[in-house]
């Protein structure tokens, strides 16, 4: 088994857990639930009444024909009854667009996740294939070795050094650009998590998850999904909007009630006052607004049924690839143990003189295409695994 590069003191949980703390997409999203809770104590209390207070001065005749003051103070309140009408279908609302955006920051968060559990895995895969990469340079470097003693035996011509330096060359170009791309894959993750992350090449691959059949999966996923869920809500927030939407049709009813005391041609007066406003609407603007809302209701409606297939076909495809990188990474095994065993009998025979430096050229550009092939193939299937997990929400 290849050793695995694996982050030093950062499990991959832990890599996950510090990305969703420092990404900003997360922090939105939160922010977002922050506004819709506002909104909702809002909208609680948008049947309130209100306390009011009024002065009045307008001209007056007096006993004596003379022009006088009449002056009215009132206290009391004022209620609108419209918002009473609306108020059960405004709080559905408000409190469907909280659940929305709570499932919204709970899909940001597993999308964070995805993001860089791949570019986790982009680091492991960059720091093995390192790590191979300087096996091969001391293996080429030994074969230079072998060919030397060989040509000053006199067993191996000149060419065979010639042949060893060339792909020693090319080991060494090789884990060049490997180091390279170590340093790129360790710098976006880096920046990822927003802060330096070294490599440790100690531990071996994680076992790998339990297969299941596709549909399993995606039962499971489709009671889960954030995403799914939140477009659920959504379709609950468009249904109370259209019971808002409706209730405007409803004549406005505003009605003041107090206590005014002031004066009245020349005379103290006080006591209870009320005032009732009707306004009916003649337009038909609410009427159209409504229509607006039932239209927003069917594009939530088919956003959910959009929504129900992408699931099925993403969670689908990622429990086969799965099943199928487990398979491929057995074979890949496989052959990279019988490449190995080629090579170093093929490395012995070179040394006792049974085979040629291009028998050992080939077989070793073989173990190393298999090598590279099994490494591959692992962190496609721990990807593989991480992927299906974070698609089948939390």
């Amino acid at each position: 088994m290849i050793a695995a590069v694996l982050l030093a003191a950062l499990s991959l949980p832990s890599a996950l857990d510090r990305a969703v703390a420092v990404s900003p997409d997360v922090t939105q999203a939160r922010e977002r639930v922050r506004e819709q809770a506002a909104l909702l104590a809002a909208a609680r209390a948008s049947a309130s009444p209100a306390i009011t207070a009024n002065y009045a001065q307008t001209p007056q005749a007096g006993n004596n024909n003379e022009t006088i003051a009449q002056r009215f103070v009132t206290v009391g309140g004022q209620i609108t009854l419209g918002d009473y009408f609306a108020y059960s279908p405004v709080v559905r609302q408000a409190q469907a667009n909280v659940d929305a955006a709570q499932f919204d920051l709970l899909e940001s968060q597993r999308a964070e996740r995805a993001k860089t559990a791949g570019l986790y895995f982009s680091a492991l895969r960059a720091g093995a294939e390192l790590s191979l990469r300087d096996q091969l340079v001391a293996g080429a470097q030994s074969d230079l070795h072998a060919a030397e003693l060989r040509y000053r035996a006199g067993d191996a011509p000149r060419l065979d050094i010639v042949r060893a330096q060339v792909s020693l060359a090319r080991a060494q170009g090789d884990r060049n650009a490997a180091a390279t791309g170590l340093l790129n894959a360790q710098s976006a993750l880096d920046i990822e998590l927003d802060e330096p992350v070294k490599l440790d090449s100690s531990e071996m691959f994680p076992p790998p998850m339990a297969a299941a059949d596709p549909q399993t999966f995606i039962l499971r996923a489709l009671s889960r999904r954030s995403d799914l869920a939140s477009a659920e809500r959504a379709v609950a927030a468009e249904s109370a909007a259209v019971g808002v939407a409706q209730r405007g049709n409803l004549p406005a009813i505003v009605i003041n009630a107090g206590y005014t005391a002031g004066t009245d041609t020349g005379i103290f007066v006080r006591g209870p006052s009320a005032n009732v406003q009707l306004t009916f609407p003649v337009s038909r603007a609410t009427a159209n607004r409504a229509d607006a809302e039932r239209a927003r209701l069917a594009q939530a409606q088919a956003r959910v049924q959009s929504l129900r297939k992408n699931v099925s076909v993403e969670v689908g495809n990622a429990a086969r690839t799965y099943t199928e990188t487990v398979r491929a990474t057995q074979i890949a095994t496989r052959v990279r143990i019988a490449a190995q065993q080629e090579l170093a009998a093929t490395q012995t025979g070179y040394r006792s003189g049974a085979s040629s430096s291009l028998d050992v050229a080939d077989a070793r550009r073989t173990y190393v295409q298999a090598a590279l092939d099994e490494l591959t193939a692992m962190y496609a299937r721990d990807q593989a695994a991480a992927a299906l997990e974070e698609s089948l929400g939390p």
